[in-house]
């Protein structure tokens, strides 16, 4: 009896086995463990790649449409949109570069040919242009930007579904778990042997840009980690305007032009080594620019020109420099930079409690003699509406030896107003009682300093800074110290040495030591010895998030009777702020700027902790935009501060940044404070 029914039992099960065979043979139903080891190639195919020391180089043609859909005034203010904020409504234009590539990343970019419709060569959108070459299996597809899901480091952020394709290929759908600005959604098409990306298409919005990015990669080697051709199409949407554009890129053109062709605008040239042909709708555009030249030149001959010379005047040339940075090369093969800050900008603009509403200006020039050594000159201003105080350093750096860090530089500039209330006293006490000290400025000091220093990097271990520094400080108010018949005037001279010790090397911890004796020379009668230690790491942690750490101490082992300033390296205050990727990690938020300079020790604390996922990007919407959040904790011991405690709450988004800081003091409270500054096109 139970033999009769066992067969048919077996009967069905072998009927069963044997139509899945044929489905199973052709990849119609793949098993969940099959599925699994498809993904975990494409997570280790990077891996797998050897790698290049002197790394590689591409010729890359580019072409743009953009489409100008609805536009205001506001659209002036968008860094590199100035052009294109007025006139016709669509532009085109081509440039054609070779790329520099090492580790996957683009080290330096020469522009060989660029033409377009744009006015005067210029390019719009620029912060689009990056996404041209995604590097999908890194961690963030582009530099701090857009975490990957084929990274290993990354998986728990995303869902996949793999299914299975024909000729060992395979599909992989992934969709994020959360709704981030920093996370993205589509499809890639991957070898089920090897794991190499063949094609993928991935879409997301990032900073005001809503974007659809389809990449075919290169078929084997280090090529096979970047794309053989990309098109992008993008929208960007800000105050009521609203501009779409398309791209679309080809790499490893055969074309390689000499290295005099540089920052050509020649249109002839950009015909022979277009890599194919243009689209009816580029064609289009170039025909009717083309038109409006024709008519340009001929009221030009016929002497119509002379009314529009104030508007080019005004309007292309000077609201383009005020409102739009200014940068370009110059030189034999680009080897000459410059950059310059738009005179208008809310990026430049920051709030903090002390010093209130501050405004900042950068320029910067640099000359590459050659790989290892180069010139760099800068310029950094900012005002304090506040106290009413410019501030500016000017630091000029000779490289001489890149792979070692040998540079010898000398900066010029203005620091923190300083206090030094023990020659105030003397002031006050040697001079006569009738005297209102109280109604005059006596406590602070401008100081002017120049310090010349130069830096060797021993090994990847140890490196030596040795320097001279000179300060002029003066009193903000001369009138109480003429009356005291006592000098307004203080000058000091140091020597300084900065020895600095890397443990685990460049991406391990940093210990630095500082020490500076002031000696008597000439006008510079201030004798004083100050030690600093100072141990910092900045630790990367998976998807986008950090651990930084911060420890010092520092001291005045000796200093003048008469008069002297206390005045630290590493324990300061910033008087030119900037924005989220600025210091706050090592800075008090919440301290008073006299406390700096108020003590003969100081013992300091910073810990902060940097994630794109954290607390507010749990909030749906709110989360949708984050980019950044931190969490602070600050702690310091002074004289009279037993200690001072600081903790604190920050974010950024593609509009501003801000953070929420809690102090206490000696047990007690001691306020609460925020810190803001606009973010707004600060990757454009």
């Amino acid at each position: 009896m139970y033999i009769c029914i066992v067969k048919p039992v077996i009967s069905i099960l072998l009927l069963c086995l044997t139509a899945m065979l044929p489905a199973c043979a052709l990849g119609a139903v793949a098993p969940v463990w099959a599925d699994s080891l498809v993904l975990g190639r494409v997570l280790a195919y990077r891996r797998s790649m050897p790698v290049e020391a002197d790394g590689i180089h591409t010729n890359v043609y580019v072409r743009y449409h953009l489409k100008t859909e609805r536009r205001n005034f506001t659209l002036m203010a968008v860094p590199s949109m100035y052009a294109v904020s007025r006139g016709r409504r669509e532009y085109a234009g081509e440039s054609y570069s070779t790329l520099y590539i090492m580790d996957n990343r683009i080290k330096r970019a020469v522009r060989r040919i660029n033409i377009g419709t744009i006015p005067r060569h210029k390019t719009a959108m620029e912060t689009v242009m990056k996404y041209l070459t995604p590097d999908v299996y890194a961690v963030t597809m582009l530099d701090n930007q857009l975490l990957s899901p084929f990274n290993r480091h990354n998986v728990g952020l995303y869902r996949y579904v793999v299914t299975r394709l024909t000729a060992g290929r395979a599909e992989i759908v992934f969709r994020p778990r959360r709704r981030n600005t920093q996370l993205i959604s589509g499809s890639a098409i991957v070898d089920g042997v090897t794991g190499r990306i063949v094609r993928i298409e991935f879409r997301g919005e990032y900073d005001m840009v809503r974007f659809r990015v389809s990449a075919v990669m290169g078929s084997s080697g280090l090529r096979s980690l970047m794309p053989k051709t990309c098109d992008i199409e993008a929208v960007f949407r800000f105050m009521g305007n609203r501009i779409s554009s398309t791209y679309h890129s080809v790499f490893d053109n055969p074309v390689s032009l000499p290295d005099t062709v540089v920052g050509s605008h020649d249109e002839r040239l950009m015909a022979e080594v277009r890599p194919e042909p243009l689209p009816p709708d580029m064609r289009r555009v170039y025909a009717a620019a083309n038109a409006d030249r024709r008519i340009e030149a001929a009221e030009s001959d016929g002497g119509k020109e002379e009314g529009k010379v104030w508007k080019k005047v005004l309007w292309d040339s000077f609201g383009d420099y005020v409102v739009n940075k200014t940068s370009g090369r110059f030189g034999a093969d680009g080897r000459g930079a410059f950059r310059i800050s738009p005179v208008l900008s809310p990026l430049y603009l920051g709030y903090s409690g002390r010093r209130g509403l501050t405004y900042k200006v950068e320029l910067n020039g640099s000359y590459r003699f050659s790989e290892s050594s180069d010139v760099s000159l800068g310029f950094d201003g900012g005002y304090s509406f506040k106290q009413r105080q410019f501030y500016f350093k000017v630091p000029l750096r000779f490289n001489f030896n890149r792979r070692r860090g040998g540079f010898v530089g000398v900066e010029v500039g203005n620091g923190n107003r300083i206090t030094n209330s023990d020659i105030v006293d003397q002031v006050k006490n040697e001079s006569l009682d009738s005297l209102d000290w109280e109604g005059m400025n006596l406590d602070y000091f401008k100081d002017f300093y120049v310090k010349l220093v130069g830096n060797y990097d021993l090994s990847d271990k140890w490196s030596v800074q040795p320097g001279l520094v000179f300060h002029r400080r003066s009193a903000v108010d001369h009138g109480g110290f003429e009356l005291a018949g006592r000098p307004a005037v203080y000058y000091s001279f140091a020597p300084s040495l900065q020895v600095q010790f890397r443990p685990a090397g460049w991406e391990g911890p940093v210990l630095t030591t500082d020490y500076e004796r002031g000696v008597k020379a000439g006008k510079a009668d201030m004798e004083y010895e100050r030690f600093e230690l100072d141990l910092s790491w900045k630790k990367r942690l998976r998807t986008l998030r950090s651990l930084s750490l911060r420890v010092g101490a520092g001291l005045y082992t000796s200093k003048s009777r008469e008069s002297y300033f206390l005045d630290y390296v590493n324990f300061r205050e910033e008087n030119i702020p900037g924005g989220w990727n600025d210091d706050w990690t090592g800075e008090f938020q919440l301290l008073d700027g006299n406390w700096y300079n108020a003590s003969e020790y100081y013992a300091r604390a910073n810990v902060t902790y940097e994630s794109p996922l954290m607390l507010l990007s749990r909030i749906p919407f709110v989360g949708r935009l984050m980019e950044m959040e931190r969490v602070y904790a600050n702690a310091l011991v002074v004289e009279r501060l037993y200690p001072y405690v600081e903790c604190g709450y920050g974010f950024t988004n593609r509009f501003f940044s801000m953070g929420v800081f809690v102090a206490a003091r000696n047990d007690g409270f001691a306020g609460i404070g925020c810190r803001f500054g606009f973010e707004l096109f600060r990757d454009w």
